[in-house]
């Protein structure tokens, strides 16, 4: 029996469905098996098959991340529902229970399989939509969590994109680090303004409409900083060269998070 077939053994299967499911993971480890072997004649650029099968959510979650989290969500999810169990895996995550060398590389596998949790692992989100996720420094030399998105973070949601703000959040309190303060060194919340509405005017639209009164409160209450790559060649004209902005080009994922995210999902 393969190691696929071991691995169901951990799933509840209703029993008028094991033949079925028997012989759909028969025919998967053949074809892995096929595919494996044509792998290694070393005419592909990866001599392993890239495709992992995954039973349940918390099946595809580790096998995402590669982190060995599984039988700890199947516990957690049932408990919990996906909102609370994401907080509390990232809470683990964060203190280390489950490897990571330095303190951003647990905070970055926390953040991304929280979202995993509450995207159901089924959107590129967790994977590319957030770029990076780094401790930098406040004016006050105080440290504080910024989070990197791209534009791929709009496979998430609008809801899901602020729950990884609000897992972030989390989780630099378990560490103890302190609270994003903006304009420590330049008008980055004008910044935003100005980055929205070119965004609006050049790119597309999004979801909500918001008003730069909705954009001047959120950013200037964050605890969080929302950080990006630039996404579309659109430059901002009066806002460039910020300290702590690494690009003078339009942020999509960013500008997302912050619309339709928290501040859409809030007003």
């Amino acid at each position: 029996m393969s190691s696929h077939t071991n691995e169901s053994k951990n799933v509840q299967i209703p029993s008028h469905y094991i033949v079925y499911h028997n012989e759909i993971s028969k025919y998967i480890d053949d074809s892995i098996f096929v595919a494996q072997r044509a792998k290694k004649h070393g005419l592909d650029i990866s001599e392993k098959v890239e495709s992992q099968i995954g039973y349940d959510l918390a099946d595809r979650i580790a096998k995402i991340h590669e982190i060995d989290i599984s039988s700890r969500l199947r516990t957690l999810l049932p408990e919990l529902g996906k909102e609370m169990t994401a907080l509390k895996i990232a809470e683990e995550i964060v203190l280390g229970k489950y490897g990571g060398i330095t303190i951003e590389e647990k905070l970055n596998n926390a953040i991304r399989v929280g979202l995993s949790v509450v995207t159901e692992a089924v959107t590129v989100a967790p994977l590319q939509g957030i770029y990076d996720v780094k401790i930098k420094t406040n004016a006050n030399r105080s440290e504080y969590l910024s989070v990197s998105f791209a534009g791929p973070i709009r496979s998430a949601g609008g809801t899901e994109a602020a729950v990884t703000m609000l897992i972030a959040d989390h989780v630099r309190k378990i560490i103890g680090l302190d609270r994003y303060i903006a304009n420590s060194f330049d008008d980055e919340i004008s910044r935003y303004v100005e980055e929205l509405r070119i965004y609006e005017r050049e790119v597309g639209n999004f979801q909500y409409k918001v008003s730069d009164d909705d954009v001047i409160h959120c950013i200037s209450s964050l605890p969080v900083e929302i950080d990006g790559v630039d996404t579309d060649p659109v430059e901002v004209v009066g806002h460039r060269n910020l300290q702590r902005v690494s690009t003078n080009r339009v942020r999509g994922g960013a500008l997302r998070v912050m619309n339709d995210g928290l501040i859409g999902r809030y007003i």
